[in-house]
């Protein structure tokens, strides 16, 4: 409660002394954010955020009930500033549930035309779904293998150094990492072992984007899990040592057509054992999506996707799935660029009955869901 309470004093704050300093400079743009600007525009500061609430339906009874709930499942604020397109800062802080946590913190400086170097709390650039705002998915949930590897440090967000630009159609990404944190905690520990990712992403045109990533780093023993679209389980795998990791993806989005995908292999570089049950384990999706009106500020979208989370040269003994395949057909509404409402239909299917003890898969090999999500963006 004091996080919050100091959360909240520290915007009114920041809101008397925006309006104090920039009275002459604000602005509002419907769903993207409240801006503060100086008489010169050299300076601009920006306050935005969202909020979205779902209802998840399970199909799969657990102690003979059926699991279906409310909850606030996002609630960010946005805190954001550039001065003269050479230094800037993004924050975003996480206050849904029983969490208050920085998300992300960063500041960036420009060297040289395009190129710019960032340092702090920010995503790992291995992924371009997971780089996707939160707030801009097409479906409520990324896919189910990213959703995997979250739970591996430094999948996610972590504290690092990163350089980046823009050159003619080719943006890059090199980042160097920490790493080797508890899971999901980004906590200090020996990170002698850095995480290091490279990503080259090359835009034929307008409507046409592909490229590639590769990422090594060093796992402390572990769980990787086949999750579902609620984070549960349908297996485990211990996994250690150092993984290297591929990436590819495509992208073609030419209103009202929206086409893309991703595939990434992370290959665990240890001998199989105990501690090591997995040698491969592979991740993709591919969507399509087709505005039946407008866009995404205003429009009616419908989005197919076809997801996969695999693993792949296990242990000779290991036992549960090792494939989980999932079939989502949504819908997007978007009544302006500050409201939104999305339905998810999911089906997914493992290669075998899940084996872990206590779950709502227990004995299942299959669980149909049922997402919807209610967003507010100012």
């Amino acid at each position: 409660m004091k996080k919050i309470f100091a959360v909240i004093f520290s915007i009114l704050l920041f809101l008397f002394f925006s309006v104090y300093s920039f009275g002459q400079g604000i602005s509002y743009e419907a769903g993207n954010g409240i801006h503060f600007k100086s008489n010169d525009n050299k300076f601009d500061l920006l306050l935005s955020g969202y909020i979205n609430t779902m209802f998840a339906y399970h199909n799969l009874n657990q102690n003979n009930s059926i699991q279906n709930s409310f909850s606030v499942h996002r609630a960010r604020l946005d805190l954001g500033f550039d001065y003269s397109g050479d230094y800037g800062g993004f924050f975003e802080l996480e206050t849904a549930g029983q969490r208050t946590a920085m998300v992300l913190a960063q500041v960036q400086v420009r060297l040289f035309d395009k190129n710019y170097i960032m340092a702090g709390k920010y995503i790992d650039p291995f992924s371009p779904e997971n780089n996707r705002s939160t707030s801009r998915l097409t479906t409520i949930e990324r896919y189910s293998g990213l959703n995997s590897v979250f739970l591996l440090p430094g999948v996610d967000t972590q504290y690092g150094l990163m350089f980046f630009g823009m050159n003619s159609n080719i943006n890059y990404f090199v980042s160097i990492t920490n790493g080797n944190g508890a899971a999901g905690q980004n906590i200090s520990e020996n990170n002698d072992s850095k995480n290091i990712t490279g990503r080259l992403d090359y835009k034929l045109n307008e409507n046409v984007s592909f490229g590639g990533s590769a990422s090594y780093a060093k796992e402390q023993p572990q769980i990787l899990s086949l999750l579902d679209h609620t984070f549960e389980s349908f297996s485990n795998a211990n996994i250690m040592g150092g993984r290297i990791g591929y990436l590819a993806h495509f992208e073609y989005d030419n209103n009202p057509v929206l086409l893309r995908g991703e595939i990434f292999r992370y290959n665990f570089r240890e001998d199989l054992s105990f501690q090591n049950q997995v040698k491969d384990f592979t991740g993709a999706y591919a969507e399509a999506g087709y505005f039946l009106s407008g866009n995404s500020e205003h429009g009616f979208q419908l989005i197919g996707r076809f997801e996969t989370a695999r693993y792949s040269n296990v242990i000779s003994n290991f036992a549960g799935p090792t494939a989980l395949d999932s079939y989502i057909f949504g819908t997007n509404w978007f009544m302006n660029n500050i409201f939104s409402f999305q339905v998810n239909l999911i089906y997914e299917k493992a290669n075998s009955v899940s084996l872990i003890p206590n779950s709502r898969k227990t004995g299942k090999d299959s669980e149909f869901l049922f997402l919807t999500t209610l967003q507010l963006r100012f």
